[in-house]
């Protein structure tokens, strides 16, 4: 019995070594890539995004996180996509930085934009914030996200609206997603992310370095193809889902 909680001791205290390591790895990352990337914003945007990618594999580096990637054959590098992954992780920003080769945008909550360095720097950047309570200003963050799309850059949304607790797909927020399809013209990228859930929980500091996480590239969609946005919609959640509760 002593024998275990001698054991027990010395893994609460790796945890959180372990924890405070990645922790210190991602606030520095963030500051000082953060700093450089506002900088060279001045000078065009292919070199922040250059910047921000690795910030992402520093981070994923550090922190022992190997990521898989399939389905980058569904990726045209000359088309501007609305990517819908799912969302299990603040750690799935980092994946999807480091692995998804194109220059895109996130939409993210107005909250991380007051977050010192890290909002200013997406702010500057052209990462672009919005208030799903505020239905005039989430219109205006569409419109905005379109006009970046027909500049061939694409935009990521999350489309469930916020992290799953235990890893499985939440219901997608229908309306957000619903005034992207409705303004026409786009094609979607969904993307599929497992394993994450594993690093880093929703309500918890704990980090969990050295894990493996997949990253799948489904089929686009071609959203004036198919027409009604709720077949898409589902259509993105069906394919999702499947992958997720796949054995691969």
């Amino acid at each position: 019995m002593g024998n275990d909680l001698v054991f027990i001791r010395k893994r609460m205290i790796t945890d959180f070594l372990l924890s405070l390591y990645c922790w210190a790895v991602i606030s520095f990352s963030t500051v000082i890539f953060g700093i450089v990337a506002v900088i060279c914003s001045f000078f065009g945007d292919k070199i922040p995004h250059k910047i921000a990618k690795l910030w992402a594999k520093t981070i994923l580096k550090s922190c022992k996180i190997k990521v898989n990637v399939t389905g980058t054959e569904n990726i045209s590098q000359q088309k501007s996509y609305i990517i819908t992954p799912n969302h299990q992780s603040y750690f799935d920003i980092f994946v999807l930085l480091a692995s998804l080769d194109l220059n895109f945008k996130f939409i993210a909550k107005a909250s991380l934009f007051k977050i010192p360095f890290l909002g200013w720097s997406m702010k500057r950047l052209g990462y672009i914030a919005i208030d799903r309570e505020n239905l005039r200003s989430a219109l205006k963050s569409v419109k905005k996200s379109t006009e970046i799309i027909k500049n061939k850059t694409s935009i990521l949304i999350f489309p469930e609206g916020t992290r799953s607790l235990d890893g499985k797909l939440l219901s997608f927020k229908k309306g957000g997603l619903n005034m992207f399809l409705k303004q026409g013209g786009v094609t979607v990228l969904p993307a599929a992310i497992k394993g994450t859930v594993n690093i880093l929980r929703k309500n918890s500091l704990a980090v969990h370095p050295g894990q493996t996480v997949e990253l799948h590239v489904l089929k686009p969609i071609d959203a004036a193809e198919k027409g009604d946005s709720n077949i898409i919609i589902e259509k993105i959640e069906q394919e999702t889902s499947a992958f997720l509760e796949s054995g691969t």
